[in-house]
């Protein structure tokens, strides 16, 4: 009997292993084709897809026609899996594949209505526009055509169902949810409505202050400028410590209802943070916390060591697997592009062609309302300037894998669907313990991207194809959500800048807070003018600085937001610029602009650290330990640094420690993470030694502002000495703080997150340049990235540079499913190649697609 178990067991073993072996061969077969000829319907002559020696794809075909096509096959090929999640986002569809967990996901998509949104501007989207959108859809479809079962992406295996057929409103919706991570601005409207309730009007004022009223702006260039130069102020600009004071003696105002109000804030992170987490990183990454931002400047000739301009870029947005971003060279007659694609759309978002080159970051404009509604007994109508209008109801059905589909009868309003209807279901039918939240009172919900038209995707598939700053600006005309900072430079050696979007003029408010929908005082009149949006050309400084910074200064006509961060990323980008210009005897290079995308100095920390280092008063030797290693420190953030760690550690635990008592802990956790607005709130208290909030009334001692400060110090070195242990002189920041890579729709499943996930340690902080936010649901983790990286020379070298933060393909068996990840967190480009002789050198593989 000894003798048999042994056998057995080899035999289990070698029946795991073939069985291991031919679940991996299964899985094989869905690898993307990269060599060889493929026949497709629709298009016109041979497609020629070269994938160089970092396996980024080139398109080589005969008109744009068969180049967009061939880029909709290319996505297919690589990121099929990534467009179907997208798109099921998008349409209020994952509950059909993911099932009930995702209905409540599924309910406030489906609520909103992007796919509604998508499917009429569809309709309304220009003919030239629609055929190209079909070309690319074309290449989408013919890849789907011929793929089923096992040469499909493992997730479709896994989730057991196959892709439908693409259509021209699948490209739109995508784009409108991406409008929707940039356009936050709700959120901030449900927080200052919850912090008011709880702390009154005045104390809001200081938990939540304005952008310093002389700080950055871009358009503003005198910082650019040198000392020497006129108007030039050698690069100085407002911080935290410049924002605006307020009354030192004001008593603790309470709000007589706040114990019947509900948390609006509250009530919207727990509805959507049910559901699959990939999904919740969609609907509240813009929403959740301050890490989403991006840089970009530009210089011209007069400033480089070419003679011709040079131009840098870094989008932050969500940390994904795949990436958000696949890069690529698309060329076909006299069309070429090449940069940052978005898998599910058919243009280059950030790039270049042969005559010009762009970037973005997010302008922060305010392009969203919330209403408060006044509804009759029967729930059908609305009032508004006393007369009932009656809601619309738009019948939405869900269908739910393993159940009974579900009816949502969507209600919309003349300012747009009630969310509330929503949130309250889906908190309704939570199955967390505890009680459950308050219903939120009829709110509805109004945005720039949900109306008939909108034309973005018009307004790039123009912008790719502008020669000049003429057909450039032209093309950004048609451009409508989210709105951003695009900065521009061409090869005739002019630089220019200009924030395009459809951004409101409100007959009164300011869209801080949900207003009274029924008075019709804070209706939209129009838009903001198009020349009178922010704008450059050429101007004196020969540079031009972007990173989410507020686009004029005052006395700008209209309101474009409120909600801009601390200008720390834009006033180091311009110190850099001056250092470098102070020191070099040459022009800049791109290697002068990789080190600076690559800048992790904290000048976040250099404006505060002196505050809290001046009000601390360490009693253990751990606290003497921190603060001497604070007080030795550079400011650099990176990733060896232990002071890094412990200043980033105590300024997570500021906020609550000075708020935490008047907030409640749920209100806390939602405001604790805008950390451009705790930043001037902390410099204040503690400047003005604010006793009202220093006091935490929830003991009977009064403690003074120096007290709560060093109780902040002591909790955050303990949260270190808890995981990092209790040698301080062996900590790292890197050590605790990771970029986390989760994997789109299946990063739940603990089982497959170690094959799918990515993670790797990393420096930085909110404030650098390489950006590197905590998270706000999860401390030390980095959830927001510079995902994607271009450095364009224009001159005739094209010393051009791009990189992308995991890697090209979506299947987590290819080689170059994560292969850009170590160089992505060194800061080392790949060569963005568009000459076929570079392409064609160390290529790895040759695909033609025939008729």
């Amino acid at each position: 009997m000894r003798r048999i178990w042994p056998k057995a067991l080899a035999a289990i073993f070698v029946l795991a292993a073939l069985a291991g072996a031919a679940g991996l061969h299964y899985l094989r077969r869905s690898l993307p084709q990269i060599d060889g000829t493929i026949r497709v319907a629709g298009v016109s002559a041979p497609i020629e897809i070269v994938r160089d020696a970092d396996a980024i794809p080139h398109v080589f075909a005969a008109n744009k026609a068969d180049a967009l096509f061939g880029l909709g096959y290319l996505h297919a090929q690589d990121r099929l899996w990534q467009i179907e999640l997208q798109r099921r986002i998008g349409y209020g569809r994952l509950s059909e594949v993911l099932g009930e967990a995702a209905l409540p996901q599924d309910r406030f998509l489906r609520t909103v209505g992007f796919g509604r949104a998508a499917r009429s501007a569809w309709e309304a989207t220009a003919p030239w526009a629609r055929q190209q959108i079909e070309w690319y859809v074309a290449g989408v479809n013919a890849f789907i055509a011929s793929h089923h079962g096992a040469g499909l992406p493992p997730e479709f295996t896994l989730l057991g169902f196959e892709p439908e057929p693409f259509t021209g409103a699948d490209v739109l919706v995508w784009v409108k949810m991406m409008a929707w991570d940039l356009s936050a601005n709700y959120s901030f409207e449900l927080l200052r409505h919850d912090l008011q309730n709880a702390v009154g009007a005045e104390r809001l004022a200081q938990l939540m202050p304005p952008y310093p009223v002389n700080g950055l702006s871009i358009t503003d260039v005198s910082p650019l400028m040198g000392p020497g130069e006129p108007g030039g102020s050698g690069g100085s600009g407002g911080s935290a410590l410049n924002a605006p004071t307020y009354p030192t003696d004001l008593t603790r105002p309470t709000c007589q209802a706040c114990a019947t109000r509900p948390a609006y804030s509250a009530a919207l992170f727990h509805a959507l943070s049910s559901g699959d987490p990939a999904v919740s990183d969609v609907l509240l990454g813009g929403a959740r916390t301050e890490g989403i931002g991006s840089n970009n400047w530009v210089v011209d000739g007069t400033l480089t060591a070419s003679g011709k301009p040079m131009l840098a870029n870094d989008p932050h947005l969500g940390a994904r697997l795949p990436s958000t971003w696949y890069l690529a060279h698309i060329s076909g007659g006299d069309f070429e592009m090449a940069g940052a694609t978005l898998p599910g759309a058919p243009a280059v978002a950030l790039g270049r062609n042969r005559f010009i080159a762009w970037g973005a970051t997010n302008v922060a404009a305010d392009v969203e309302d919330l209403y408060r509604e006044h509804l009759d007994a029967s729930g059908e109508r609305a009032e508004f300037r006393g007369v009932l209008e009656p809601i619309a109801v738009v019948p939405e059905t869900i269908q739910v894998k393993g159940r009974a589909p579900v009816r949502v009868d969507v209600r919309v309003t003349r300012h747009g669907p009630l969310i509330s209807d929503a949130l309250n279901a889906n908190n309704e039918a939570s199955r967390e313990p505890g009680p459950k939240a308050p219903p939120v009172e009829p709110l509805a919900f109004r945005w720039t991207a949900l109306d008939r038209e909108d034309t973005t995707v018009a307004s790039f598939l123009r912008l790719n194809e502008a020669r000049n700053w003429t057909e450039f600006t032209a093309a950004l005309r048609d451009f409508v959500a989210p709105s951003q900072n695009f900065v521009y430079a061409d090869v005739d050696g002019h630089i220019g800048y200009y924030a395009p979007g459809k951004v409101p003029i409100r007959a009164s408010g300011d869209g801080s807070i949900p207003a009274d929908g029924w008075s019709g005082a804070a209706e939209w009149t129009g838009w903001i003018p198009f020349g009178d949006l922010p704008h450059l050309y050429d101007p004196p400084s020969h540079a031009i600085v972007t990173a989410n910074h507020r686009p004029e200064p005052p006395p700008y006509p209209y309101q474009l937001g409120l909600e801009w961060p601390e200008p720390y990323r834009a006033q180091r980008v311009i110190d850099l610029l001056h250092v470098s210009r102070a020191h070099a005897d040459r022009g800049f290079t791109p290697d002068d602009f990789a080190r600076m995308q690559a800048d992790t100095l904290s000048l976040h920390a250099k404006a505060l650290l002196p505050l809290l280092v001046a009000h601390a008063q360490p009693a253990t030797p751990a606290d003497r330990d921190a603060v001497d290693l604070l007080r030795r420190w550079t400011f650099d953030a990176r990733g060896d640094s232990a002071a890094a760690a412990i200043f980033s550690a105590w300024f997570q635990h500021l906020a609550p420690a000075l708020a935490g008592d008047d907030l409640g802990e749920l209100l806390t956790d939602r405001y604790k993470d805008r950390y451009s607005f705790v930043t001037r709130f902390v410099a204040h208290t503690l400047t003005a030694n604010d006793a009202s909030w220093c006091d935490d009334r929830r003991t009977p001692e009064i403690e003074t502002c120096d007290e709560i400060v060093t109780l902040a110090l002591r909790q955050g070195v303990a949260d270190l000495e808890r995981r990092l242990g209790s040698d301080m002189t062996r900590w790292r920041w890197d050590a605790v703080h990771r970029a986390v890579f989760p994997h789109q729709g299946l990063d739940a499943s603990a089982a497959l997150r170690p094959l799918l996930s990515r993670s790797v340690p990393n420096g930085g902080d909110w404030s650098t340049v390489n950006v590197g936010p905590v998270d706000a649901l999860h401390p030390y983790e980095q959830h927001n990235v510079a995902g994607y990286r271009e450095i364009i020379d224009l001159s005739p070298a094209n010393d051009s540079r791009f990189l992308d933060a995991v890697g090209e393909s979506g299947h987590f068996l290819s080689p170059h499913y994560a292969d850009f990840q170590r160089d992505w967190h060194d800061v080392r480009h790949r060569k963005m190649r568009m000459s076929r002789a570079d392409v064609e050198a160390g290529a790895i593989g040759h695909l033609r697609l025939i008729p």
